[in-house]
Formats: C-alpha cells, sequence, structure tokens
C-alpha cells in the first residue's frame, strides 16, 4: 500500500511539473562581435545572422511577487558577412561565414500584469562553434580558408586542398554569459532581446613573450517565438 501511495505522489509531482512546463520555438536577428586585443589595442568586428531555437519553460515556484523558473534550450545560428570591390576591371570578393550550436540554461523570472508577462533572464550558455569559413574570390580564382581546422581550399587554374600541421588558433569552444529580457502576450506569442558575453579567449595559439593576444565574442539577439 506505500509503495502504492509512493506511485500516486509521484505522479501528482510530475503531473504537477508537466502543467508548469512549457514548449517554446523562435526565430530572430542576431548580430555578433569579435574582438581581438593585442597588448593593449583592440579591434572588433561584426557579423550579422540569425538564429533557430528551441526552449522548455519550467516553472516551479509561483507566488504574488512573480514566478521563478528554469528555461533550457538549444539554439542553432548561422552569422556572415559580404564584401566586394572593384580593382583595375577585377571584382574581388570577401566573405566570413560562421555558424553556433547552443545549449542556454537560463534562470527565469516572469510577473503577469494580466494581458502581458514581463521576463528577465539569465544563465550559463555553452557554445559550439559548428563551421567557420573566410572566402575571397576573383574572377575564376577562389581561396577558403576554414578557421576552426586550418584546411586551405583554393578553385582555379591551380586547384589544391591543403590541411596544414599543426593546431589552428581559433577555438571552437565557449562559455557564454547570457542575459535578457522579453514580454509574452496571450500566453502564446512572446517577444525577447538579450546579450550572451563570451568568458573565453578563442584565440588556442601561442603567446608572444610580452604580449598577451586576446579573442573574446558576443552576441546580441533580438526574436520572436510561439509557446504551445
Amino acid at each position: 500500500m506505500k509503495k502504492f501511495y509512493f506511485i500516486l505522489a509521484a505522479a501528482a509531482m510530475f503531473l504537477a511539473i508537466d502543467a508548469n512546463a512549457q514548449l517554446g520555438v523562435g526565430v530572430g536577428y542576431n548580430h555578433g562581435t569579435t574582438t581581438t586585443r593585442i597588448g593593449n589595442e583592440s579591434d572588433s568586428d561584426g557579423l550579422d545572422g540569425f538564429y533557430l531555437e528551441a526552449t522548455y519553460d519550467w516553472n516551479f515556484l509561483d507566488r504574488g511577487w512573480g514566478s521563478l523558473g528554469l528555461q533550457p534550450g538549444v539554439r542553432f545560428s548561422y552569422m556572415g558577412e559580404y564584401d566586394s570591390e572593384e580593382v583595375l576591371g577585377v571584382v574581388a570578393k570577401e566573405s566570413v561565414n560562421e555558424t553556433y550550436l547552443d545549449i542556454p540554461v537560463h534562470v527565469k523570472y516572469s510577473y503577469d500584469l494580466g494581458a502581458v508577462k514581463l521576463s528577465a533572464f539569465a544563465g550559463p550558455v555553452f557554445s559550439l562553434g559548428l563551421t567557420s569559413a573566410s572566402k575571397v574570390s576573383a574572377d575564376d580564382y577562389m581561396v577558403k580558408y576554414h578557421n576552426y581546422t586550418g584546411k586551405t581550399v583554393t578553385k582555379g587554374d591551380s586547384a589544391s586542398s591543403i590541411t596544414p600541421d599543426g593546431t589552428p588558433n581559433y577555438g571552437r569552444f565557449d562559455l557564454k554569459l547570457g542575459l535578457g529580457v522579453g514580454a509574452t502576450f496571450m500566453e502564446k506569442f512572446n517577444v525577447k532581446l538579450g546579450y550572451n558575453i563570451g568568458m573565453l579567449n578563442r584565440y588556442t595559439g601561442e603567446q608572444v613573450a610580452d604580449t598577451k593576444y586576446k579573442m573574446h565574442t558576443g552576441v546580441f539577439y533580438v526574436g520572436l517565438g510561439f509557446n504551445f
């Protein structure tokens, strides 16, 4: 009998958790920045793109002052930049493209105003770089460098594919601190904006004796979502 009551209690707890849980999907715009510091000098570059995500909201505390919950998720991000310039009648094209798989684990605070529910969230974001490539082309000639693997591919009169020895200088992994705010309408539609601050040095090459080389990335994003 005790075992039966235990199963009932466990089932009731599961149903209570499931009642406070919500699956969501979202899409939005993101802007990534890479800040490189060599000694006391720094320089920043930006890439624009989009993201697709799925989230799982679980509210574990509901009080008069609001609700507190956990929001893990998975996000695919694309960012890139394209530029072209004509020199002596030849059009030179340059592009950079990157894709990421991010796993955010946010602690989320929400306050229900009736027509709208406001929220703020923060937590770690575990980031894995999937692809990162820089490409330069002119007429029928092209050089493409894969930043994570060090592989260089050329197309043209002397096409080749070279994988050099050694370790590339750009690390795939990053741990970011995610911060953001959002609003949910009619319990289904939501908007949010946030910023992920890169905590790890993405430069993995050798350091010069008296000069520190650092590379940090960050991502600003704004998007729309739907809760099931």
